[in-house]
């Protein structure tokens, strides 16, 4: 299992503070993705928050990973290893592309910003705008979390 630092993000605010902080600092990956892959996941999945566009799971299948994802929100974790979506898996990229990292400091604000209303959302039901900030931050977490600082 890669190794993973403790992180406490509370705010896409914090999550935008953390990408900079990473983009300008440096970092070492412990995980298979760098800071540009996890952006173009990152911003893959608050777009179909935002703009929509995926095919809902089934109704047996969305309360499933409704409690799921209700328990990721209350505990703020996500277990590894569960996959994505082929279309959020992000193409191997050997070096960081800062027009990546751009495109999700944009997204992140827009997502804090989004007033909503939340298209369907294709994992869950009954996501409030607020619950689902709350799931981006804690998917975002997620993720950094496999990047430590350069100098830590």
């Amino acid at each position: 299992m890669p190794r993973r630092r403790r992180l406490d993000l509370r705010s896409l605010d914090d999550v935008i503070a953390e990408v900079r902080r990473l983009r300008a600092d440096g970092y070492v990956a412990h995980g298979k993705w760098n800071l540009s892959q996890m952006a173009d996941h990152l911003c893959g999945t608050m777009r179909v928050g935002m703009d929509g566009g995926e095919p809902r799971l089934a109704w047996p299948l969305r309360k499933v990973t409704g409690s799921v994802l209700w328990l990721a929100r209350r505990s703020r974790w996500m277990p590894s290893g569960l996959g994505t979506l082929p279309q959020l898996t992000p193409p191997a990229l050997e070096a960081d592309d800062p027009a990546k990292i751009d495109r999700l400091e944009a997204t992140l604000a827009e997502a804090r910003d989004f007033a909503g209303p939340l298209p369907p959302y294709p994992l869950a039901d009954g996501l409030s705008v607020e619950q689902w900030r709350e799931l981006m931050v804690v998917h975002a977490q997620h993720h950094l979390r496999f990047l430590e600082p350069a100098g830590s």
